[in-house]
């Protein structure tokens, strides 16, 4: 039994896609509320590990291990290390690029030792780049080393 015998079920049936398409557009957020691209690498992040490296690079595998343990903030309108140094206005440019491709261009490497997906997120920002991994994780690089870090609070 079908509902054509009823004009006002019929009726409202029909008006249901647009009262349904209004409602969803009410609930979904505001432009201003949307994630803004890049934005997801805000947070402090601590350094793991030292993946690889260029050549030349500004440290030595020395200085690089040292920088393990150590915090790089980054909000919107600075970030820095837990030892003082700036890094300036974070620019959040952001772009997704397939990481063996990119990698061997900017750097000169290969990307097997960064263990990166395929595409990738890189949010330039400013004085370095960060490689989004996972929400939690990404490679940073930074004076010719790239460093695997883990988020430790927002």
């Amino acid at each position: 039994m079908g509902y054509s015998h009823c004009p006002a079920l019929r009726q409202r049936l029909r008006s249901f896609p647009s009262v349904a398409a209004i409602t969803l557009a009410a609930w979904s957020p505001l432009p201003s509320q949307a994630a803004q691209p890049g934005h997801e690498v805000i947070g402090k992040w601590k350094f793991v590990s030292a993946l690889d490296f260029t050549v030349p690079s500004s440290l030595d595998e020395q200085e690089a291990q040292q920088l393990l343990g150590h915090v790089l903030t980054i909000s919107k309108n600075w970030s820095r290390f837990d030892d003082g140094q700036d890094c300036g206005v974070p620019g959040f440019e952001t772009k997704r690029v397939e990481p063996s491709l990119y990698l061997q261009r900017e750097a000169g490497i290969g990307a097997s030792k960064l263990k990166l997906p395929n595409p990738v997120t890189v949010v330039d920002i400013n004085c370095t780049q960060v490689f989004v991994k996972k929400p939690n994780r990404v490679v940073i690089f930074w004076e010719g080393f790239f460093f695997e870090a883990v988020r430790v609070s927002r």
